[in-house]
């Protein structure tokens, strides 16, 4: 927030403003320009890549550390300002020569959203160059000879490939594979939560990202509600309540005050109470999947969620009678067999928890319901608005 919208703040033009003033702001899956409390670690990256300033590639680093540490926000936005700076600098003059330095350009992608080698390929691509780049009619190989071409005629390149190793995702070995592929100008800098010796592949060096201290979450969230939410909508005695709870995890701190917000938001109240904040924060379970991966996810699996996470607990009862209630909803074209079958492939992938509903003495399997391990009250509200922004 600005200096300009704190001062209309305390003149009264938000006196109407409702307990969410910008919904993003407080979003668990959006990353801000400028993260918060993470200047020690943007300076660990920046002597990480010190020789591309030069004109030189830089090591290649894997960054790691737990789930909600900041990892994603602070390499995204890293790699957006660093890539303003890319291209032909001006001769640097010595005294035997002029020495024209080129910084290597600096792409960001994120495996969830690339997790195939036409995905990658073009998701670089498209960072890459000003023009549109089609999304069919075009193969694999012809993408992988447009980098080639693009890479004999331009600098060379820092790909940071975020989420690498997540069920839904290509390993980093693979993603190098990838890389290497098109060129070998390109040095990678792969994201995950495993640590170095865990991975199939050995980095140049590596970055570690603890989870945030709580003086440090304190201010990430003040400052993000400072944005999202109205003013004195939330106290500090509940952020520090919040952040007590969340344990150093960024995601899970944000998806409470949402939860917590929304919550307070349909109670119609102007701000948001005590009970708001206990229901926020039991909306978040432990241990908790990020929304990254399930907004990451195919449109008609996000349906699936979505129906899911809004029946009833009679609804929910069993596997079977959950399937049958999603397959009438209005939103759902599957049967009841195909929406059992993703259900069960979504539970092996992680996203969902098998729990038994009580022992039997006959034969067979005893029944079972599927509990969602992520934020079903954000990540409905979230999915709600995207289709309602189309």
């Amino acid at each position: 927030m600005n200096i300009d919208d704190r001062i209309e703040r305390r003149l009264g033009y938000d006196a109407g403003m409702s307990v969410l003033a910008d919904f993003e702001a407080i979003s668990p899956v959006r990353h801000v320009d400028s993260p918060v409390g993470r200047g020690p670690a943007i300076e660990r990256l920046l002597d990480v890549f010190e020789p591309a300033f030069t004109g030189s590639l830089p090591p290649s680093v894997y960054v790691y550390g737990p789930k909600g540490s900041g990892k994603s926000a602070v390499v995204s936005a890293l790699f957006g300002r660093l890539a303003s700076h890319s291209g032909p600098r001006r001769a640097i003059q010595t005294s035997t020569r002029a020495v024209e330095p080129t910084i290597p350009g600096f792409v960001y992608v994120d495996a969830r959203k690339a997790s195939t080698k036409f995905r990658l390929y073009h998701a670089m691509l498209a960072a890459m160059s000003d023009d549109p780049v089609p999304d069919h009619g075009i193969g694999t190989e012809e993408l992988a000879d447009s980098l080639r071409d693009a890479m004999r005629t331009g600098p060379d390149l820092v790909v940071a490939v975020d989420h690498t190793n997540e069920t839904e995702t290509p390993t980093a070995a693979t993603l190098i594979d990838w890389l290497t592929d098109v060129g070998q100008r390109i040095t990678p800098a792969c994201l995950g939560r495993d640590p170095p010796d865990a991975i199939d592949w050995e980095p140049e060096t590596t970055v570690e990202f603890a989870k945030y201290r709580r003086h440090v979450l304190v201010e990430l969230l003040t400052s993000r509600c400072s944005t999202g939410l109205g003013r004195d909508a939330l106290s500090h005695d509940q952020i520090r309540e919040i952040v007590e709870w969340a344990a150093g995890d960024a995601h899970d701190a944000l998806a409470a005050v949402m939860g917590a917000a929304v919550n307070a938001e349909r109670a119609g109240a102007s701000t948001i109470r005590s009970g708001d904040v206990d229901a926020g924060i039991d909306g978040v379970p432990r241990p908790c999947v990020s929304l990254g991966r399930v907004l990451a996810l195919p449109e008609s699996r996000q349906r699936l969620l979505y129906e899911l996470a809004g029946l009833s607990e009679e609804e929910r009862s069993t596997v079977g009678v959950a399937t049958e209630a999603i397959a009438a909803r209005p939103g759902v074209d599957l049967s009841a067999s195909t929406v059992r079958r993703v259900l069960y492939e979504l539970a092996d992938g992680g996203l969902l928890e098998r729990v038994t509903v009580h022992q039997s003495d006959g034969k067979g399997r005893p029944p079972s319901r599927l509990v969602p391990i992520f934020p079903t009250v954000v990540f409905r509200e979230l999915f709600d608005r995207r289709v309602r922004t189309g």
